[in-house]
């Protein structure tokens, strides 16, 4: 009487088929294992932390230097920059090319935006309203402002006279800049302001600062993006596609 043969493998049998299942390429292949974000993440799989999430908001704004800072842990101090144009009479028309106070040595993060006017003339302080009408004229001088990033790559932001509250407003509060900008140490910012409405006094000084973050370290200022991106990968495992390291290595 004929046995039916065996269902089960022999350990050779199923060594073999091992092999050929482990070799195998095509849909049915078995997917290549994800890198763990050690350090970076919650789970057994990394990456979705509040750290790991700060990292990939950095390498979105295009920065690979401020993510290794996020996520070796490195803190990233408040530094202020400053645009300042005077004023000297009621009858200027245009102050062109005003740029910053600062000089941007590293990758810099900006996130907000504020504005003052100061009343130099001889009406400041001259009576205890003055203070009071002075912070109301800053919201609506009628001053307007143009502004660019210089450098490589150069952008403008405004390109065409703004409002100094509209550009204001548009990187602060419920419209904020969506997580800021980045500036390297090739970039810098540029003004023009012009009044729109005849000023009523002078000398006048607008300040338009702006509240940017930086490494506090001195790590990051001479290191290259693919230095950076390297570090990413081999001490975090972050897995980057070609077509990013190739556009951002060439900044």
């Amino acid at each position: 009487m004929n046995q039916p043969p065996s269902t089960f493998l022999t350990p050779e049998q199923f060594e073999k088929l091992l092999a050929k299942v482990s070799s195998a390429t095509g849909i049915g292949a078995p997917g290549k294992p994800k890198p763990k974000m050690f350090g970076l993440g919650c789970c057994e799989e990394g990456g979705c932390g509040p750290l790991a999430a700060g990292v990939y908001a950095m390498l979105a704004a295009g920065s690979p230097r401020l993510a290794l800072a996020k996520a070796r842990g490195v803190p990233l101090a408040p530094y202020m920059i400053n645009v300042r144009a005077n004023f000297p009479d009621t009858t200027t028309q245009i102050i062109p090319d005003v740029g910053s106070d600062v000089k941007i040595i590293q990758d810099t993060l900006i996130d907000a935006m504020m504005v003052r006017i100061f009343n130099h003339s001889s009406t400041a302080n001259q009576n205890q309203f003055q203070a009071e009408s002075d912070y109301y004229y800053a919201i609506q001088s009628g001053i307007e402002a143009t502004l660019e990033v210089v450098g490589a790559p150069r952008y403008d932001v405004a390109p065409k006279f703004c409002p100094l509250s509209t550009l204001m407003d548009t990187l602060n509060g419920n419209s904020h800049w969506a997580g800021g900008w980045v500036l390297t140490y090739q970039q810098q910012l540029k003004m023009d302001f012009t009044p729109r409405i005849l000023l009523p006094f002078a000398p006048l000084e607008v300040v338009c600062s702006f509240r940017t973050w930086t490494p506090v370290t001195q790590a990051f200022v001479d290191m290259s993006n693919a230095f950076a991106i390297n570090a990413l990968q081999t001490e975090f495992g972050i897995d980057l596609s070609d077509s990013y390291i190739a556009r951002v290595v060439a900044l």
